[in-house]
């Protein structure tokens, strides 16, 4: 190949040479997607250990907090037994007053008909209206438990209820009471 050269100008032609830039170039932007597309896998990984140790955190929290009402020297344990009947379920409620935390276990229950389910109640020390802790139905062993309802913290409890009710739970214990346990 002839390079001929203008006469005001550099030579014309085909350099080897040019290309070189272009392909380097090219390689760097091919690289840079590459890790920006790695990053953001490695991000999306991240988040989601992040979101997986959040649950596993709140399970814990959750498993101390049940702990501490069945170990706590503060809680109390109530046993509650059938009011009335020859069959003899039995209960124990755990409350631990300060924390307005409480776990239930029965066993001994029996089964409901459709559209009913025991309820706990909880009748606090300063002689107002019981406060519902819980909607419950039994396994087919008869047992139960109510594990951590939304109680209110620092109410003394003077007895805790069982009774039966409509499915939707109510605002007030209906009569027969199933179980029954005092504070002492």
């Amino acid at each position: 190949m002839v390079y001929q050269r203008d006469e005001d100008g550099p030579a014309t032609g085909f350099r080897p040479g040019c290309w070189v830039g272009w392909i380097l170039a090219a390689v760097f932007v091919c690289v840079a997607a590459w890790l920006a597309h790695h990053s953001a896998w490695l991000q999306q990984e991240l988040n989601l250990a992040r979101g997986d140790t959040a649950q596993v955190q709140m399970k814990l929290a959750h498993s101390d907090e049940v702990a501490d009402v069945l170990t706590s020297p503060q809680a109390r344990h109530v046993v509650l037994t059938e009011a009335q009947g020859p069959a003899r379920p039995s209960g124990q409620a755990n409350w631990l007053a300060n924390e307005g935390a409480l776990v239930f276990v029965a066993s001994g229950l029996k089964p409901l008909p459709a559209g009913k389910v025991y309820e706990l109640w909880m009748e606090p020390a300063q002689a107002k209206a019981p406060l519902p802790a819980g909607t419950f139905q039994p396994n087919p062993d008869g047992s139960a438990a109510v594990v951590l309802p939304p109680l209110p913290a620092h109410t003394q409890a003077s007895r805790f209820l069982v009774t039966v009710e409509p499915a939707a739970g109510s605002a007030t214990p209906s009569l027969p009471i199933v179980m029954q346990g005092a504070n002492q």
